[in-house]
């Protein structure tokens, strides 16, 4: 009988903190709302070719992590990163937010992205985690990391 009280209290203490950090992570649709906004001025943005102005959405303590590369800091760094990607050929960019969770001035989304080039021909597409920082009212990025869904090429022989 003292086993069974036992269990039964930790459950409900676990179920209690489950709930509760439920709760608390749940975004409310105004951060949603927001950060979908911010990405589609970051798709805009990457369409124009605009390399500085896509920076300009990135927090000033910001870090990038592009796969094949090591991680990218500084407005410089993201901006050049951002070139990169523009002259190898990625005219657009669709992302589609698949979840977000907030607390306080920090939020964090999942998603898939795909890029295309100048024919519409879709590059790569992929997943991404962003944890986006809420700072003067603006929900800026400060960690942004994603992956492809293309299979590891095979070791060179």
């Amino acid at each position: 009988m003292r086993n069974t009280m036992k269990m039964t209290g930790t459950a409900g203490l676990t179920a209690a903190v489950l709930m509760a950090t439920v709760a608390a992570g749940a975004a409310p649709p105004e951060a949603r709302a927001a950060i979908e906004e911010a990405n589609a001025r970051f798709m805009a943005l990457l369409a124009k070719g605009d390399a500085a102005g896509v920076a300009a959405m990135y927090a000033a303590d910001a870090q990038m992590f592009p796969p094949g590369s090591d991680i990218v800091s500084g407005a410089a760094g993201i901006r050049n990163a951002w070139q990169g990607v523009i002259d190898a050929g990625v005219k657009s960019a669709k992302f589609t937010t698949v979840d977000v969770t907030a607390s306080g001035d920090l939020a964090s989304e999942t998603g898939r992205y795909e890029v295309a080039g100048v024919d519409g021909a879709v590059l790569d597409a992929g997943k991404y985690v962003v944890v986006w920082k809420r700072a003067g009212g603006r929900w800026m990025i400060l960690r942004d990391i994603w992956n492809t869904n293309r299979p590891m090429l095979p070791p060179a022989k």
